[in-house]
């Protein structure tokens, strides 16, 4: 799976650059790349030896003619920090496809109908914070798996801030793994491998370059389940401010907010039993510096 994903990720962008017709394309993209190392030897104060890096890719290619808008996108992260004598541990680890396609309502350039496709999954094995020793995985490749398909409207009051309302959304759950879904994780139910859900989404959009050589860019995705409590919204936020020093070097804050009714977080007692279990607000902020390439075009 993991080889028919990745031949996937390698064969979309060439397709789009084989268009006998570019003029209607735009195509770019951006690689990142930290590093930062602690080296603490008999030092008084206490602490540990670090080391840690990550690493991310972006690639957009849209196409536009007439009453046509198709947007695509890939976008990949992987980071990991190892303390002393401890295991690796990843701090980082996203792998997002979204194609979106719309086509004007009648002439107006503010308002598409419109399709979107958004698959997200990870790359490597995923721990507990107290599973010191990396042996009782909690997340894999494809465990959980997420694929949203919505219909709706979308919005585009200006290139760079967009709204896409759709009343008809399907949500597929993913954990391909047995250990995973036969303890029912991420939401699906025990020893079953997807969960399929209807419901409505509201993806809201922002990229702007907001001062000189400061770049923000937002996502919020809103979903809600028709057939089970509809009053609870599942919530994926995203937020990333890029600050450019120079050609190669760049600034970068992160910050992730999710909140899905379907993830559990299991309270243990002293004997490791369970207490209870239950929904949480989940939180996710990276600040980095190092090096960043921009190639092609840009959205907003």
């Amino acid at each position: 799976m993991k080889k028919l994903l990745l031949a996937v990720l390698l064969i979309l962008p060439a397709i789009s650059y084989s268009q006998t017709d570019t003029t209607y394309w735009n195509k770019g993209g951006t690689f990142g790349a930290t590093f930062t190392q602690a080296s603490l030897t008999n030092w008084s104060a206490g602490g540990s030896s670090s080391i840690a890096g990550a690493v991310n890719f972006k690639y957009i290619f849209d196409y536009q003619k007439e009453d046509v808008l198709w947007q695509n996108t890939i976008d990949m992260g992987m980071g990991w920090i190892k303390e002393a004598e401890s295991k690796q541990r990843k701090s980082d680890d996203r792998l997002v496809l979204i194609s979106s396609y719309g086509k004007k309502i009648f002439s107006s350039d503010k308002w598409y109908f419109n399709a979107t496709l958004d698959f997200r999954t990870q790359f490597a094995k995923g721990f507990s914070a107290d599973d010191v020793n990396n042996e009782n995985p909690i997340s894999k490749f494809m465990a959980p798996g997420y694929l949203m398909a919505s219909l709706g409207i979308d919005w585009r009051p200006s290139k760079y801030f967009s709204v896409a309302i759709s009343p008809v959304t399907g949500k597929f759950t993913f954990v391909n793994d047995d250990e995973l879904s036969a303890a029912g994780a991420f939401g699906v139910d025990p020893n079953s491998k997807t969960r399929t859900e209807l419901g409505g989404s509201l993806k809201a959009t922002f990229n702007k370059e907001i001062f000189t050589n400061g770049t923000f860019t937002s996502n919020l995705l809103l979903f809600s389940n028709y057939m089970d409590n509809p009053e609870k919204i599942d919530v994926n936020w995203e937020n990333v401010l890029v600050m450019k020093i120079n050609n190669v070097l760049s600034a970068n804050i992160y910050n992730q907010i999710i909140y899905d009714y379907d993830i559990k977080f299991e309270e243990l007692d002293a004997n490791g039993d369970v207490i209870s279990s239950t929904d949480k607000w989940q939180f996710k902020n990276i600040i980095g510096l190092g090096l960043a390439f921009t190639f092609g075009g840009s959205r907003g």
